[in-house]
């Protein structure tokens, strides 16, 4: 079974051309449609599977983000890596004053926890129960596992977070919505998302590694996340790079492109769309987009 979307969530336009077919790399080898709308330009996979079949593309034991498995070169130095991010993710929030954080899709728990340790109060939504045992096991951590956001008070958060979520939530323009309703004044929206007008997504195409089919349901650039949001009363204040995300997918689409890993071309491919980043408006193959709640007249 699958769902059929009817209408862009960004612009509302109802016809769609075909981009190219992708590949599910990691669990089914199943092909799936890549689509953009024809008024907007939002890039979506369409058709995908219903929520009662989505669960089992996530079966894989390369889902990296839901374990702390180190085992291997390439998961030690994702696992490095992502606790240095970490920490300058807690930084970035403290510098907005946050005192009530959500995290939505908070995987294992180490960005809740390390910005739990720094005296702010932390909640944290995962839908996956092996990782939310992980959080409750290593942090005493308590999740939520819907990812309804409607069971929390108005008004009740200065910050909400999504790394690498957004991307993967069904009811995008229900899901912003209930973001307005659920945070305080000028709260922030910090959002962390792939970015398919980077140079490394142009270089591997239909092979590039973050277009994550079927789980991937939208695909964002810089001008459609922010008119996504705009519509919802959230103004972008600023973007950051996420820099070692083209090396982690340069890498991966170097084994969906050829068969295999190959870390020095990898790691060339994604230091080329960095500094294309840098020097252009492509922008980088990951970017972490900062919003700003706005009261809406």
């Amino acid at each position: 079974m699958s769902i059929t979307i009817k209408a862009c969530p960004v612009c509302e336009g109802k016809a769609f051309k075909l981009k190219f077919i992708c590949t599910d790399y990691s669990v089914s080898s199943e092909e799936f449609k890549i689509v953009s709308c024809e008024t907007c330009g939002f890039v979506l996979t369409n058709p995908r599977p219903d929520p009662n079949n989505i669960s089992r593309y996530y079966k894989s034991e390369n889902y990296i983000s839901h374990t702390n498995n180190k085992k291997g070169l390439f998961n030690f130095l994702y696992q490095t890596i992502r606790k240095y991010t970490i920490e300058r993710k807690v930084q970035m929030i403290k510098k907005f004053d946050t005192k009530n954080l959500l995290d939505i899709g908070c995987g294992t728990g180490e960005f809740l926890n390390k910005a739990k340790t720094k005296g702010i109060n932390v909640e944290g939504i995962e839908p996956s129960e092996k990782a939310r045992k992980q959080c409750k096991q290593n942090y005493n951590l308590r999740i939520n596992e819907s990812a309804d956001i409607e069971a929390y008070d108005d008004n009740k958060f200065d910050c909400i977070t999504m790394w690498h979520v957004l991307e993967h939530m069904p009811e995008l323009s229900r899901l912003i919505e209930s973001m307005y309703s659920k945070t305080s004044r000028n709260a922030k929206i910090i959002i962390g998302v792939p970015n398919h007008n980077s140079w490394d997504a142009k270089y591997y195409k239909k092979h590039w590694a973050a277009w994550d089919v079927p789980v991937h349901f939208w695909h964002f650039t810089k001008q459609s996340i922010e008119k996504l949001f705009k519509n919802h009363g959230f103004v972008l204040l600023k973007t950051k790079p996420m820099i070692f995300d083209s090396f982690y997918v340069s890498i991966l689409s170097e084994e969906y492109k050829n068969g295999k890993k190959n870390f020095v071309k990898g790691f060339l491919i994604g230091m080329i769309s960095n500094l294309v980043g840098f020097f252009t408006k492509a922008g980088f193959s990951s970017t972490i987009y900062i919003f700003e709640k706005k009261h809406r007249f």
